[in-house]
């Protein structure tokens, strides 16, 4: 197989990167690697070679020998892919919009006509002995013109939390949104060495081996791991990388301060910026999560510089982002507060007129969704421009009455649709998917809707949702909720139907810990109860709510015992994707049992009824999940770590930073060290306090704020494994099918 791969020689770098890739996966799929040229050679020197075309007439000059019609926009995300004759030979045409579209050519190329698949933990590569160069033709486009993803600042475990991944996790979690034909990320995980670049006279790096001077406790230690000059270096190298593929990447702006991003002391000291007052006892309370008051032109341009420091340094103008004056409140007078929100926006707003006067603004829809009433969303959005602001709203797919659908911007005002899914602790599956589909649906045909995002606060929980969000983002798609899984699980799985048969179990559980469930905040849904049950169950009262997750679980009892075995026999498979899968399918069917059990033992201890058989159940139940937990090193705080340490020399002071940072009642969740250390105790405690009934709340928190202390002191240790997950998954199996888990 004789093939030549040319690409323009004066064009942005994504076109050659675009033939790269197109050598790199022809090279994989028929062990032979295409030549590659520029389109400055002669054309005659092509006549004994088979041709790939990369770019369009604009940029290849090859690319005008195309005589056929051209089924793409100019500028835009758009792309076809066409054989055509090429001096005699037949040549492929991958040409696309711009840059990145171009390389969505390539991907797809590979995908619909090789049957390869794209996944951010494996790609599936069949091999072959040619690559198909007749009769191919395919021309695509979408009406969403921002598709992308959020990486956020929470720690934790190396896979779902961004701000741990080094270069090339990176540079491979990039690669796959492009495959995915996604446009934009947004690396959100605290400001960098911001400061120091901005203000060098004034804030000095800090030491890299010593907690930081401003830190807080529990998310709120921001205590670095990895020197700041490290993370400086690394945010430039995956900005570049991302840049260089002709990505967006939303540039920060204005009032960035927050419990992630805060204001170094030597900056408050020296600078002493006007500061907007904060309750005491709340999350900003401290003076370096205060916002500045922008009231005050010197302030503004404060901010500013941070943010033209970045674009300086590490950016692209063009797109911005700002968050307001996110979950503040500066005043008892609910109008003051708006009128100040309001104000805040309408400076940013200016000061971008002023300097990027081309950008475009998104306008974060967090503290809409969490403080402002849809009357007060309208009345915002009448006051903006709507050529410059796009509602970036991450909370469309949230149960409240104040969001997306009651806001009035539908057919109204620009908006992009954006999918939450989960908090940082919620990293199993979830979601309702059903009411997804609906609420996209409304998007189709609305040309005030500019795209889909999904904005979680951890990355890789849900491997569904992962592959949902980036077919719909692309086009919403016509298909039911079971023909998306089904399509999913034939794409990724060796046993696809074995596989779907337990996802079809798993995903009414998996809806029953939707991230926004109800009006309000409640712990027991949202989080997980069973890792925090001694803090937030309520032994003396019986929510009508509970039913509402108590009777369904009830209902798949035996269903669910059986889904667990069925996981059982499938992990012998040698499919790491399923095997992945098969953990996180089996640890959403535990967690919602765990959970079950601690809701009806609260309620069954109100009723004055005996518990104890569910207690000694709910116990083995949590062990066995501690030790499954234990079996794989994606869940535990000490491989984490040592993942840190490869990649650059941690600081000595960051260990109980780690600890408090996943150790907090918000973030608990599905870790190892943390189950064994911290909530098997804790359910010891509790159970003891109810079988002698005596029962009193205050001195358990006592015991476990010891306890608590004591973990956090301890080292990190590697865990213990056995090799033994199916038969840990046979046993859980079996607790879950007893008599006390009738719900």
């Amino acid at each position: 197989m004789n093939i030549t791969v040319i690409y323009p020689k004066q064009a942005p770098k994504v076109y050659k990167i675009c033939a790269e890739e197109f050598c790199r996966l022809c090279g994989e799929i028929t062990g032979e690697t295409p030549r590659m040229i520029t389109d400055d050679i002669p054309i005659d020197s092509l006549s004994h070679t088979k041709t790939v075309v990369i770019g369009g007439k604009e940029v290849n000059r090859y690319a005008a020998h195309y005589k056929g019609k051209l089924p793409v926009t100019e500028g835009t995300d758009g792309y076809f892919i066409s054989t055509a004759e090429l001096c005699g030979n037949t040549a492929l045409f991958l040409w696309g919009g711009r840059g990145r579209s171009t390389l969505y050519a390539v991907y797809r190329y590979f995908e619909k006509f090789l049957s390869c698949r794209w996944f951010w933990d494996k790609d599936v590569i069949l091999r072959r002995s040619t690559l198909p160069f007749e009769d191919v033709f395919l021309a695509e486009s979408t009406a969403n013109e921002y598709r992308g993803t959020r990486y956020f600042a929470h720690r934790g475990l190396h896979r779902f939390q961004a701000e741990h991944w080094n270069a090339s996790d990176w540079q491979r979690e990039i690669d796959w949104l492009l495959k995915k034909r996604l446009n934009m990320f947004m690396l959100r995980i605290g400001q960098d060495d911001l400061f120091q670049k901005a203000f060098p006279d004034t804030v000095p790096y800090p030491p890299s081996d010593k907690p930081l001077p401003f830190t807080g406790d529990g998310f709120n230690d921001r205590t670095l791991f990895w020197d700041l000059r490290f993370r400086g270096e690394l945010r430039k190298q995956i900005l570049e990388y991302a840049i260089d593929r002709d990505m967006i990447t939303p540039e920060d702006c204005g009032t960035m301060t927050h419990w992630y991003s805060r204001t170094p002391v030597e900056f408050l000291e020296k600078v002493r910026p006007q500061l907007l007052s904060q309750p005491k006892g709340t999350n900003y309370a401290d003076a370096t999560g205060l916002v500045w008051d922008i009231r005050k032109e010197e302030n503004l341009e404060l901010y500013f510089r941070l943010t033209d420091t970045h674009v300086k340094e590490y950016g692209q103008e063009g797109v911005f982002h700002t968050i307001g004056l996110a979950e503040r409140a500066f005043s008892e007078s609910r109008q003051e507060n708006m009128r100040l929100k309001r104000l805040t926006y309408r400076l940013i707003c200016q000061r971008l007129k002023e300097t990027y006067p081309n950008s475009k603004l998104l306008l974060a829809s967090w503290d809409m969704w969490m403080f402002y009433t849809p009357e007060e969303v309208s009345e915002l959005l009448d006051s903006m421009d709507r050529e410059q602001t796009i509602l970036f709203d991450y909370t469309s797919d949230s149960a409240r009455k104040s969001n997306l659908q009651s806001w009035g911007v539908e057919h109204k005002f620009p908006y992009v649709f954006g999918i939450f899914h989960a908090y940082e602790p919620s990293n199993e599956i979830r979601g309702d998917y059903q009411e997804l589909i609906k609420r996209l649906s409304r998007t189709k045909g609305d040309p005030f809707c500019k795209g889909v995002v999904f904005w979680p606060e951890l990355s890789h929980g849900d491997p569904f949702m992962t592959e949902f969000f980036a077919s719909n983002a692309w086009q919403i798609k016509e298909q039911t909720v079971d023909e998306q899984l089904e399509e999913f699980c034939v794409n990724r799985y060796a046993e696809s139907e074995k596989m779907l048969s337990v996802w079809k179990t798993v995903l009414p559980l998996a809806k029953l810990m939707s991230w926004s469930k109800y009006e309000e905040v409640t712990p027991w849904v949202e989080t997980d109860i069973f890792c925090r049950a001694a803090y937030f169950l309520d032994m003396e009262k019986d929510d009508p709510r509970y039913d509402d997750y108590l009777l369904p679980l009830g209902k798949m009892q035996s269903e669910s015992s059986k889904a667990l075995e069925k996981l059982s026999s499938l992990w012998s498979t040698e499919n790491e994707m399923q095997k992945r899968d098969c953990f996180d399918l089996a640890r959403t069917v535990i967690t919602r049992y765990l959970n079950g059990a601690f809701i009806k033992i609260c309620r069954e201890y109100i009723r004055k009824t005996d518990t104890r058989n569910l207690q000694n159940d709910t116990t083995e139940l949590l062990r066995l999940y501690t030790r499954l937990l234990g079996e794989n090193d994606e869940f535990t705080l000490y491989h984490t770590l040592e993942k840190l340490k490869k990649t650059h020399p941690v600081n000595p002071a960051f260990t109980p930073t780690l600890k408090r940072n996943c150790d907090n009642l918000y973030c608990r969740s599905n870790i190892y060290e943390c189950a064994r250390d911290v909530y098997l105790p804790e359910t010891k405690m509790l159970f003891d306090m109810l079988s002698e009934g005596k029962y009193d709340k205050e001195c358990l928190l006592k015991k476990c704020e010891q306890n608590r202390i004591s973990f956090e002191k301890a080292p990190l240790i590697p865990n213990e494994k056995n090799g033994d997950i199916p038969q840990i998954l046979l046993e859980c199996a079996d607790i879950i099918g007893r008599k006390s888990f009738c719900f």
